[in-house]
């Protein structure tokens, strides 16, 4: 009867600490992404996550261990994200798995230069003897090492420079010249995706045959409602350095007359 009773609080503890990593993992991958995750779809996803890590009670051969580390990533990230372009999926999901890497990476550094060996390995995942509280610990302290690696990032993309941004759509393309600026808080209300506002004149061309959508804005003289599209990817140019922006919405505005830029983005919505 212990022997029962102690199982189900060794799975309940293990469900718990993977849920809260899992949920931390998540959030990261949608900073790095540039992507909105609603609470009630990150919840769900962490739960799944906190299920799937009682995978570690079943012995199975290395390679299915792998196969079914990807599998539950991709399924996470739908859960977390829903649907979205193949490529903006892989993304997340190599994302998701890099974050896991990386929190591996600082947990593990840690233990070794404490000269910690609460170092334990099932079904080839790394397992950590420090206790619930101490793994707990050590995970928020990764995701804010991460977070703060990814705001430096953010930082180093200096608001105020002029960039060149390609804007691509069913193989059109537009350049032109943006003003990065972090007090661009425009975003596409249902997906949550960042919003480069550009001339109405210059990237109209791009947006025919496309479902557009209208997007609240506030501007110097009021309240504003903006017309965007997505396109296919945005390249953002810079000096000797080129990102490429992905599910991104482009809102075409008349009031962009000024001389040296024809639209203005917020640098976050630069992929890492």
């Amino acid at each position: 009867m212990k022997g029962g009773i102690f199982i189900v609080i060794y799975v309940d503890i293990l469900f718990i600490i993977n849920f809260f990593i899992t949920f931390l993992l998540v959030s990261l991958t949608a900073r790095l992404t540039k992507r909105r995750v609603k609470t009630a779809r990150l919840v769900f996803a962490s739960a799944f996550g906190g299920i799937y890590s009682l995978i570690i009670l079943v012995s199975i051969p290395f390679y299915i261990s792998l196969m079914l580390k990807v599998l539950s990533a991709a399924v996470i990230i739908f859960i977390a994200f829903g649907g979205m372009r193949l490529k903006s999926f892989a993304l997340c999901v190599f994302v998701f798995l890099f974050s896991s890497f990386v929190f591996l990476g600082i947990i593990t550094g840690a233990l070794m230069l404490f000269k910690s060996e609460r170092i334990a390995v099932s079904n080839s995942t790394p397992y950590f003897n420090i206790g619930a509280r101490g793994l707990l610990i050590s995970a928020f302290f990764a995701y804010v090492i991460s977070c703060a690696v990814v705001r430096l990032y953010n930082k180093k993309v200096s608001a105020g420079e002029i960039y060149t941004l390609k804007i691509e759509r069913q193989g059109q393309s537009v350049t032109l010249f943006a003003l990065a600026d972090t007090g661009n808080k425009l975003r596409e209300p249902f997906s949550g995706s960042g919003v480069i506002v550009a001339s109405r004149e210059k990237v109209k061309p791009l947006s025919k045959n496309s479902a557009l959508r209208v997007i609240p804005a506030s501007t110097v003289s009021g309240s504003a409602y903006l017309e965007a599209f997505m396109p296919d990817r945005v390249i953002i140019k810079c000096k000797n350095k080129t990102e490429t922006a992905l599910s991104v919405y482009v809102a075409m505005s008349g009031d962009m007359d000024n001389s040296e830029y024809s639209a203005v983005f917020n640098p976050e919505i630069i992929s890492v």
